[in-house]
């Protein structure tokens, strides 16, 4: 989203009075090198809530992550605090304490690399880059445009990140997920889960982070015969 749009964001939620809670895993993994501000950065009011994690940039395995939330809120007495403290109490009575060697491996990884993890990630950056960029060659390769709206297939254009969702004539669900993995070789992910009100039975996942570029166009293509059979 470019800073103009951002900063129009924030705009409307003051006008609306609504906090934005910013869930940002994938901030330093842009398909254009480059930093980009966070809705935080622009954040003058502090009106914006902002999520992050470790799991992408560092280690998936410390299942760390952090929360930047200084709003003052209201205790029942009166109290004036920070929304962040309020939440790190919450924090530790449900989880009592993140573990510590998960703490310290993530600490080394800063300490390692200077606090500076944007520098740190650029070889990954890149990797997800150039993979994305197969992978959305190859879907419009194998899905021209005549095709896709007699199938009723779409696809997102992430601008960064390593996944993508596609639309699909079908239902997306465990079952058809086991019959493209037997069938053809691939696997993706049922987006129906991330829709807890309902929706999303459409629509799948796909990944490229650990894959190579031949890896990628080799599964687009069995996808795309899988697609077929599904939609008649």
């Amino acid at each position: 989203m470019p800073v103009g749009a951002r900063a129009g964001l924030l705009e409307a939620a003051a006008e609306e009075g609504l906090l934005v809670i910013e869930d940002n895993p994938y901030g330093f993994f842009a398909r254009e090198p480059g930093a980009r501000p966070t809705l935080k950065a622009l954040d003058g009011r502090r009106q914006v809530i902002h999520l992050g994690s470790f799991a992408k940039t560092c280690f998936p395995g410390a299942r760390l992550g952090y929360v930047v939330a200084d709003q003052r809120v209201l205790a029942p007495d009166g109290r004036s605090t920070l929304l962040a403290d309020e939440l790190a109490k919450l924090k530790s009575m449900t989880t009592v304490n993140t573990p510590a060697l998960s703490q310290a491996v993530i600490g080394g990884m800063l300490l390692r690399s200077d606090c500076r993890l944007r520098e740190a990630n650029a070889p990954a950056r890149a990797h997800y880059a150039a993979n994305l960029d197969v992978l959305l060659r190859e879907l419009e390769r194998h899905f021209p445009p005549a095709e896709r709206d007699r199938l009723g297939v779409s696809w997102n254009e992430p601008a960064g990140g390593f996944f993508a969702v596609l639309h699909v004539p079908f239902t997306a669900d465990e079952q058809a997920m086991e019959r493209c993995a037997r069938e053809h070789g691939v696997l993706w992910t049922p987006m129906a889960p991330f829709y807890p009100a309902g929706g999303g039975e459409r629509r799948l996942r796909l990944s490229i982070s650990a894959l190579s570029g031949r890896q990628i166009e080799t599964g687009v293509a069995r996808l795309a015969e899988f697609v077929r059979a599904e939609a008649h």
